[in-house]
């Protein structure tokens, strides 16, 4: 009797620690579904976004048509899905987000979503996302209260993780240089055949004392338009360090040129920095924009980046200081180019 006394408190202790080990089991993945539920919930990448533009353009609708009757509600809503969805264009993507162009309340915008990384664990990568979505938003914001042109914010998602901005319609100052050097291409070649067709003559005084023609490069349309490029981006980044904020990518694909207006915006604050800006931040910018001013557009680009660290150097409070660092860091760069 009392080794089957002993054995049936052994089966019930082995029962009991089986019940705990269990509960507790259940207790830690419960907890942990919940975060990581929570944390996916905030970015369900296209699907959801479409979700969020649905439920606000349909909520204007809505406003818009309340005395219309309500019958066919379910068409409706199926046939507005398909019309948003082919509203929806992907226009861009990079490492941190993509870039969307479609309708809100009525109106055309740009969409700038932040998708999830998968390596990075949710909650984490919930709190570095809405960190990031905000610090771009407050940037874009401080820029326009300096008097930069940059896109206006219409609305800020958090459960999707998306910036819903004005759309500004026009090319990347990428595209216009590279129009503009093969504008000037084209002039070359024709001055040549010009200069072929033409019998050759005798060279006078009064050729000598002559105007220079309007196809040579200081006094071209090109060359005026490269100048205004550049004094207007150097007036930009100046208002920029001047308000403490740096961009962080300033390239020749975050410049856009308006249509109607000809004006430079600069888009894209998902890298700029408004806290601590020191003038390594700023040489750094400088270097980034003269970089990718200089070895992408060799003719135009020298041209644009000459005029614009002119203007900046005239009309930025820390030039002097910063400057200096911006040579050094540009230093920095050529002997790394160099060896590679």
């Amino acid at each position: 009797m009392d080794i089957d006394d002993k054995e049936e408190e052994e089966e019930e202790q082995r029962e009991e620690k089986e019940e705990t080990t269990t509960r507790k089991t259940k207790t830690k993945t419960k907890t942990r579904t919940t975060t990581i539920d929570d944390a996916v919930e905030v970015d369900q990448d296209d699907e959801h976004l479409l979700q969020r533009i649905l439920h606000y353009n349909n909520n204007n609708n809505n406003n818009n048509n309340n005395n219309n009757n309500n019958n066919n509600d379910g068409n409706d809503e199926n046939r507005r899905r398909e019309e948003q969805e082919k509203r929806l264009h992907l226009l861009s993507q990079g490492a941190e987000a993509r870039v969307f162009s479609t309708t809100f309340l009525g109106k055309p915008c740009v969409v700038k979503q932040r998708f999830r990384k998968k390596y990075r664990h949710p909650v984490l990568d919930q709190k570095l996302t809405r960190s990031r979505l905000f610090a771009e938003c407050r940037s874009l914001m401080k820029a326009r209260i300096l008097g930069v042109q940059a896109p206006t914010v219409l609305f800020v998602d958090k459960r999707s993780s998306s910036i819903f901005m004005e759309r500004v319609e026009g090319k990347s100052l990428k595209e216009v240089l590279k129009s503009i050097a093969a504008e000037e291409d084209e002039e070359g070649e024709e001055k040549k055949e010009e200069e072929k067709t033409t019998p050759p003559r005798n060279a006078t005084a009064e050729d000598a004392t002559a105007a220079p023609s309007s196809s040579s490069p200081l006094s071209s349309s090109a060359h005026r338009r490269a100048v205004k490029y550049g004094r207007e981006i150097g007036l930009i980044v100046s208002k920029l360090h001047d308000g403490n904020i740096t961009h962080g990518d300033l390239t020749t694909s975050n410049f856009l040129v308006h249509a109607q207006t000809d004006s430079i915006y600069v888009i894209d604050f998902g890298l700029s920095k408004t806290q601590i800006v020191g003038e390594e931040d700023i040489g750094v910018d400088l270097y980034v924009l003269e970089r990718s001013l200089v070895s992408a557009h060799s003719r135009e680009g020298a041209r644009v980046w000459q005029e614009c660290l002119r203007t900046w150097k005239e009309t930025c409070g820390k030039s002097k200081e910063a400057f200096k660092r911006y040579e050094e860091v540009r230093a920095r760069g050529r002997k790394r180019s160099m060896v590679g």
